[in-house]
């Protein structure tokens, strides 16, 4: 498989904004269960066009969060969306890779990944990265999508990772599992703390 082959298409930008999104990612359920809460600064990972960015920041702030995405097009439409009266003021957006955010060192409370996980080419690297930019106790939070649910929605099932394969490389990376459940019939959550 050739390097980026899984990488999401930002051509198919409506499928980021999918009115059926919700039923697959809610964003308040996950939230919770990621630990998303004020104070926090958080990256997020594959932001897309903003669908966790933006009630992530709201519900961070004053906390700082950095939508990291390796496209200009889709953080040109989370700019966008920032211009409308009532954006949250407290987000910075970075063209960035998973093993390369450019964000600062020991800079990040929570580590935000939707629908990313099963993109990344190169695990290991980007586990070095997350905890570069790790604070202390920071947590990661990987929702992505179940090898075991229905197409479509979602990525091709071969490219899909279980949940346990998560797990597994969490812990072998440094970060150890303290949730870990299933969130819809298709997606669920794994999140790991330094």
């Amino acid at each position: 498989m050739s390097k980026h082959e899984r990488r999401f298409d930002p051509k198919s930008l409506e499928k980021l904004e999918a009115p059926d999104r919700g039923e697959h990612f809610p964003i308040d359920k996950i939230m919770d269960a990621a630990g998303v809460c004020g104070m926090l600064n958080v990256a997020d990972i594959g932001a897309g066009t903003g669908y966790f960015t933006l009630p992530i920041a709201r519900r961070a702030a004053p906390g700082k969060v950095y939508a990291v995405d390796p496209s200009p097009e889709l953080l040109d439409v989370i700019r966008g969306k920032l211009a409308a009266d009532g954006a949250p003021q407290n987000l910075e957006l970075v063209v960035g890779e998973d093993s390369f955010t450019g964000l600062p060192n020991s800079s990040c409370d929570l580590i935000f990944l939707s629908a990313v996980w099963h993109e990344i080419d190169d695990h290991t690297a980007a586990l070095r990265e997350f905890s570069r930019i790790a604070a202390p106790n920071a947590k990661l939070a990987i929702i992505d999508w179940s090898p075991d649910g229905i197409r479509p929605p979602g990525p091709p099932l071969e490219h899909r990772i279980a949940r346990a394969t998560v797990e597994t490389v969490l812990e072998e990376g440094g970060w150890g599992v303290v949730k870990s459940d299933v969130v819809t019939t298709g997606t669920y959550l794994v999140v790991g703390q330094r």
